[in-house]
């Protein structure tokens, strides 16, 4: 809103760092604004200070009490880019009726000109709210200012701007708002302060990018600066600094970030990198020549998590950037207790900023407490876990209103250690934020959900055995047999799930939780992709969200499965809004395939129905014939997404364990191994007991030779590659470990079983080329030859099977120095049958130079003397010479 004032003041050359208030009432959810100081008033008081820095700001209400409020849509919004946070809540008087001032002191201003600007946006559901008069230091030097109601930017909402002066830093200013009273509504509003900047509607305003926004498009290396033009202006000057905020505050023309002077609202911003933070200014220039100095926007380009990454969430930034952060115990502690440094819970949620986090060692995590990341760019790199890997049990580990996280290759399998009813991983209430390849089961009430999030992605993630009926705490006495083994309830603005795996759960695969808004409108953007559910119960897809694309998903029934749909479009409430579906290229074999019709009536089979169970009806379409969400995903046919889904998915580095390749294998060949004990259902457990509970899983350190000598993440034998333009060589050793990959020295050969890299396909077969080195393949085995140099090469492997499905897959392959002992590798070696627990392999090698060979069984305990291939067991034995010193590490 747009206003007159009596009062304005042109700065031209420097700018003085201003201070900005936000001003929170109780009961608000914590929204922070970055820039302003954050000061939460409790309701009730006559008044309130606080002291920032040098400066005492007091908040008063004159013959009355103080008492917040907020606006739940604004309060409660995604992000603030436009000021929503900032104007959506504030401090008002107690009283509605009396025209009760609100009073503002300041002191501890350096002496000299000052300026306040004051938002006035109030927050009830009113038809109207009373216009204000500003006085400074008792006189009125604003009339009748129109304050605004519920807008939603700090250039649509209402302010007040006044000039001042202080003689010393000990002189008291006061500023009084008073309402003048002709709607029923007589308050006054304040919602923020900001002292020593200047009128915000002499200014450009509504940036684009947009003030905060840190995903936007300069895929190209160049974005294009825009704004609204302010009044009165003839051009503008322009300022960009990649250093700080600060920087750009203060910079003048005689600065480098100078960008120089347009009479476009447009300015072409080149050479921009995902790695930096830019901060611009926009100065108006008047035709008089007076300069009025512009706010300070920022913004970052958007950057693909890892390549791969697809999907809404495909963007999340996780730490990038940020410290590097080493698990070096898998001891726990319960929220609240003392911090164990060097813990994952400590890394996760003691430690605060952009952290990447990497396992120095590997083994099981038991959670004494739900384990909940709560704030901003965290990367937990799972695939960096010694030996077979990091799983968490006892409790969930997940997000709650996180933004910008990356978690790959952990599993989460809660069990019923804790005795609660309990989750496995979630998103709630987060925004921007990327799952991938993770496994969870044995949860009570749900694998996973994301209800109320943001721009988030779950991808080629295993989900399987819930517990079905587990003593969930929702069920009293005489319920207790209820079943419960649900996998999912998705939510999401928009939210993609895709390439997943969900096995043996009873129900929720998927659950639609699109809920609503905070006006009550149906909501959720849901692309749910190329997944493969197997096994289901008495529930498949359900639920029900504003928008939904349903494509190419795989469903395929086992023995305790009962239905022959795949979705069911639940209308329960008559609320405002749609809810809307594109179902298309679905299958269910045996009952329908990608070209059956998809949309039918309920009876008998098809990929997806709707019921109703109000009356009356909604009158609009349920199902529509184009996509809401096109060319968000790259994606396959269901049939072709089943078998690579199939061949990766999971926590599958560096290697799958035994339960998730019992799951895979059971998917494929369509069997079950187990029956759960309290229902007698195949597949669909009640216990983890009823599959021998969690299998061996040693600790395991990272050894010695892949020391990180500077600690900054990356080992010392990694080339300083990065995968691509604004990588960071941390970004590129992360991303080759998430992916199939094995070690070899220079000068030596390995041996690689392609039949993992397709498991969903029949009868592959393969070919191979590299970047470096030379393969041949054999059957099912390439064979790997490095050259004479220390290098990451890539192995290019080319997939058929005997149904005319393709696929080319990566796979890195670290070329060591000859000195550097290589790990064994779980992706090489023959398969045989021990006859007895015996420590004897095949007949040594070649001496290897500068180590003492020690020969014996691998069984993931130790060389010599190892037990754990027992007799009549198919282990996998592989000639491989380490260090003595190292005995026991693998």
């Amino acid at each position: 809103m747009h206003l007159l004032f009596l009062t304005s003041l042109l700065w031209a050359a420097s700018v003085t760092l201003a201070l900005k208030v936000q001003i929170v009432p109780d009961g608000a959810v914590e929204r922070p604004v970055d820039g302003y100081e954050y000061w939460h008033i409790p309701n009730g008081g006559s008044s309130a200070s606080a002291t920032f820095g040098s400066v005492t700001v007091q908040v008063s209400a004159v013959d009355d009490t103080l008492k917040g409020g907020r606006y739940k849509v604004n309060q409660q919004a995604a992000t603030t880019f436009l000021g929503e946070w900032l104007v959506g809540e504030g401090m008002s008087t107690d009283s509605t009726t009396g025209n009760k001032p609100l009073q503002v002191t300041v002191t501890g201003l350096n002496a000299g000109s000052h300026t306040l600007l004051a938002f006035h946006n109030g927050w009830d559901n009113l038809s109207g709210v009373s216009n204000i008069n500003v006085a400074v230091n008792g006189k009125t030097v604003l009339s009748n200012i129109t304050q605004s109601l519920r807008q939603d930017s700090i250039w649509t909402s209402a302010s007040s701007f006044v000039t001042f002066d202080v003689s010393s830093s000990s002189a008291i200013a006061t500023f009084t708002f008073t309402p003048t009273g002709s709607t029923t509504d007589k308050r006054a509003y304040l919602n923020a302060l900001e002292f020593d900047v200047q009128d915000i509607h002499a200014q450009p305003s509504f940036p684009s990018p947009s003030n905060g926004d840190e995903h936007a498009d300069a895929d190209n290396g160049s974005i294009a600066l825009t704004f609204k033009d302010a009044s009165s202006a003839k051009s503008y000057d322009i300022y960009v600094s990649t250093k700080s905020e600060s920087e750009a505050q203060t910079a003048t023309k005689s600065s480098s970030v100078y960008k120089g002077n347009t009479s476009s609202t447009s300015y072409s911003l080149t050479g921009v990198s995902s790695l930096n933070a830019y901060w611009w200014r926009v100065d108006t220039v008047k035709s008089d020549g007076s300069v009025v100095v512009g706010r300070v926007w920022e913004f970052r380009s958007r950057q693909l998590a890892f390549p791969g990454a697809d999907g809404f969430g495909k963007y999340a930034r996780g730490g990038r950037g940020g410290q590097v952060l080493r698990v070096t115990t898998l001891d726990d502690y319960a929220a609240g207790s003392t911090p164990i440094k060097g813990s994952f819970r400590w890394a996760a949620t003691e430690v605060t900023g952009p952290r990447i986090i990497v396992f120095d060692v590997g083994g099981v995590i038991t959670l004494k407490s739900r384990l909940s990341i709560v704030d901003k760019y965290v990367t937990i790199a799972g695939q960096t876990a010694p030996g077979k890997g990091i799983v968490f049990q006892g409790q969930p580990l997940g997000l709650s209103g996180a933004t910008d996280v990356i978690i790959r290759h952990v599993r989460v399998r809660p069990g019923k250690i804790s005795g609660d009813t309990i989750d496995g991983m979630g998103m709630r209430g987060s925004n921007y934020a990327i799952f991938d390849r993770c496994s969870i089961s044995w949860t009570i009430d749900e694998s996973f959900s994301s209800r109320d999030a943001y721009n988030i992605t779950l991808q080629r993630t295993l989900i399987s055995e819930p517990l079905n009926v587990a003593g969930h705490q929702n069920y009293p006495p005489g319920m207790e047999g209820t079943e419960h083994g649900y996998a999912a309830s998705i939510g999401g603005n928009a939210g993609t799930f895709h390439h997943n795996l969900i096995a043996h759960a009873e129900g929720r695969s998927w659950s639609m939780a699109g809920g609503v808004d905070n006006l009550s409108f149906f909501q959720g953007k849901l692309s749910i992709v190329n997944n493969v559910v197997y096994n289901y119960g008495d529930r498949v897809t359900d639920g029900g969200a504003h928008q939904v694309d349903f494509i190419n998903n795989y469903y395929k029934p086992g023995p305790s499965s009962t239905l022959h749909y795949a979705l069911k479009a639940q209308y329960e409430d008559n609320l405002p809004g749609t809810q809307q579906y594109y179902c298309a290229g679905n299958e269910m074999p045996g009952y329908f395939t990608a070209s059956s019709k998809q949309v039918y009536d309920g009876n008998g089979a098809g990929a997806c129905w709707a019921q109703v169970t109000f009356s009356p009806a909604p009158t609009y379409q349920f199902f529509l014939d184009n996509p809401f969400m096109p060319n968000t995903i790259e994606y396959q046919s269901a049939t072709e997404a089943y078998k690579r889904v199939l061949s990766d998915v999971g926590a599958n580095v560096p290697s799958l364990d035994d339960h998730d390749k019992r799951i895979i294998k059971e998917t494929y060949s369509g069997t079950t191994t187990y029956t759960g004990s309290y229902t007698g259902k195949k597949g669909i457990i009640d216990d983890p007991a009823d599959v021998g509970g969690l299998e061996s899983w040693p600790t395991t350190t990272r050894p010695s030779w892949d020391k990180d000598s500077n600690e900054d993440g990356v080992p010392d034998w990694w080339d300083g590659s990065t995968g691509g333009t604004d990588y960071t060589p941390l970004d590129g050793y992360l991303n080759f470990l998430a992916e199939p990959h094995v070690f070899v020295n220079t000068g030596a050969s390995v041996s690689i079983a392609l039949a993992d890299l397709a498991s969903g396909f029949k009868n592959p077969t393969f070919t191979a080329s590299v970047s470096s080195g030379s393969v041949s393949v054999s059957g099912s085995t390439a064979t790997y030859k490095a050259g004479l140099s220390a290098a990451i090469a890539t192995m290019t492997v080319d997939i058929k099977d005997s149904e005319g499905s393709t696929w080319t897959r990566i796979f890195g392959i670290a070329v060591l120095g000859s000195g550097t002992p290589v790990p064994p590798s779980t992706t090489s070696g023959s398969t045989t049958t021990m006859k007895s627990p015996t420590s004897t392999t095949t007949s040594q090698p070649p001496a290897f130079t500068g180590v003492s060979p020690t020969w014996g069984q691998y069984g993931g305990i130790g060389w010599t003397g190892s037990t754990a291939c027992a007799s009549g067991s198919e282990c996998t034995v592989i000639p491989v010479c380490i260090p003595s010193a190292e005995i026991g590490r693998y």
